[in-house]
């Protein structure tokens, strides 16, 4: 296939389906606006061998008791704020937006849940397994089990399956793209053009050409976090689509993104700023701690305007250790 037939062909994924629905899948977020019981922790399993651990979890999840929330609801932190706004970038299309969690498998946001700790993270407490073929393992389990919602999707596949139509857009940390990539490259097989399903978030071997690379010097443009990088990257894409200046082919949103960091090392670099000592960065916070309500961003940001400079890992490190002083005072 020649250049312009590979062109024509990509526009034509991106029109011809402008009815049917498009699914985003995100990311659970690790924040909870409740607290999570002890017996809800996957660190408290003492079952190990995978079935029996699995069925042990999904036990504790059903018999929970205490009142289950919306999981749009639940959810909370800078990755989750962004996220849950999402489906609503484009009035002119049917969008719902997805969950992928290592606790409850793939659920709606309006899905009922209990607060809960589990992670595809490796090496953490509440990981539901120590390797990438015990995380996927995990994930094949979660979609055979009904979840909250019995009769809904419970994988990618599903949703690709039901509606072959339909543009599948999963922006998943790299965590949840290995825990999830034979369904992921399942669901591709099932819809009518491979190009209606992209994956947002770092390169994947694994995925190969279904990710849709986000660079982290992408955050120069976008602002935020770097956790919430994924999600402020598919809201742009999302938002330019609205606007009828580009489409979601996982072709075009490739380059709209590849342009986007192409821009940002275009661009001059900002002079470095005069590094402060450790103390001196404390003494910042103590003096600017009320006047930007207790957010680290908001402080960083404003020692930056003034031509200093620390590193965001350092700066989170010493505003939580003063938060922490001026709470026990």
């Amino acid at each position: 296939m020649n250049d312009n037939s590979a062109q024509l062909q990509a526009t034509a994924v991106s029109t011809t389906h402008t009815g049917a629905p498009i699914h985003v899948v995100v990311t659970c977020a690790n924040r909870k606006t409740e607290q999570v019981p002890a017996r809800l922790r996957l660190a408290g399993l003492r079952e190990r061998r995978p079935g029996h651990r699995f069925s042990a979890w999904t036990y504790r999840l059903a018999t929970a008791g205490a009142a289950a929330l919306p999981a749009t609801n639940l959810y909370a932190g800078e990755h989750w704020q962004i996220a849950k706004t999402l489906a609503h970038l484009l009035p002119s299309r049917t969008t719902h937006l997805w969950v992928c969690s290592a606790g409850y498998g793939l659920i709606r946001i309006s899905a009922n849940i209990q607060p809960y700790a589990a992670t595809f993270a490796l090496g953490m407490a509440d990981s539901v397994g120590e390797d990438r073929a015990s995380t996927r393992d995990w994930w094949r389990r979660l979609t055979a089990w009904p979840g909250p919602e019995p009769g809904q999707p419970r994988s990618i596949a599903d949703l690709s399956r039901r509606d072959p139509d339909s543009t599948i857009i999963a922006v998943l940390s790299d965590a949840y793209q290995r825990a999830c990539a034979p369904d992921i490259v399942d669901a591709a097989n099932h819809l009518r053009d491979t190009q209606q399903l992209s994956v947002l978030g770092p390169s994947n071997a694994d995925l190969g050409d279904l990710v849709v690379p986000v660079s982290a010097r992408l955050q120069a443009t976008f602002g935020g976090s770097l956790l919430s990088l994924n999600v402020r990257a598919a809201a742009y894409l999302l938002r330019s689509s609205s606007l009828g200046s580009a489409g979601l082919n996982r072709s075009e949103m490739q380059d709209r993104l590849q342009h986007a960091t192409d821009a940002v090392s275009a661009a001059p670099s900002r002079p470095a700023g005069r590094r402060l000592t450790d103390e001196q960065v404390r003494a910042f916070i103590r003096s600017h701690l009320a006047d930007e309500l207790g957010t680290a961003t908001g402080l960083l940001r404003r020692l930056r305007k003034t031509g200093q400079s620390c590193e965001q890992a350092r700066f989170g490190q010493l505003f939580a250790e003063v938060t922490a002083s001026v709470g026990s005072a």
